[in-house]
């Protein structure tokens, strides 16, 4: 990790990279900020990312997650929301993501007191038969409670 935030630390004018390349480099720098739990400077990376646009639809998904998940994080939730539903519209790279971002919204309407709408993305994200281990944990842990719930 020290040796790729070394690389990312040493252009010096990200302006002058091609738009994608640009659109990557912040998405990078993002990612090394979430790495060391600094919250405001991965968000700011991660939407100087997404305003460049990407070629690939499923990495803008991958990003509105990401923000989506740091919103979440800083407490606030309507905006988490927001970014994790337009994630899920623009679609994910993989099941894994997609899995991650329906339980996500499964824990949105299980604290909005939206019990049917939290267990249909508790379906979805089952359906998708998740292997990430802390994903399966989450799983689990939800199940428990889920099946108790009205709706």
């Amino acid at each position: 990790m020290e040796g790729a935030e070394r690389v990312v630390n040493s252009i010096r004018y990200p302006n002058l990279l091609y738009k994608p390349i640009r659109s990557a480099f912040f998405t990078i720098k993002g990612q090394l900020a979430m790495m060391k739990q600094d919250f405001d400077g991965a968000e700011i990376n991660m939407k100087r990312g997404l305003d460049l646009g990407s070629p690939i639809k499923e990495v803008e998904g991958a990003n509105l997650l990401q923000i989506g998940m740091i919103s979440m994080q800083k407490g606030d939730f309507k905006q988490g929301e927001s970014y994790i539903r337009q994630a899920i519209r623009k679609g994910m790279p993989d099941k894994e993501n997609e899995a991650a971002a329906y339980l996500q919204m499964c824990n949105i309407m299980m604290n909005k007191r939206e019990f049917r709408a939290a267990k249909e993305f508790f379906r979805k994200t089952k359906a998708l038969k998740p292997t990430n281990p802390q994903l399966l944990q989450q799983v689990k842990e939800i199940e428990k409670y889920i099946n108790r719930i009205p709706g």
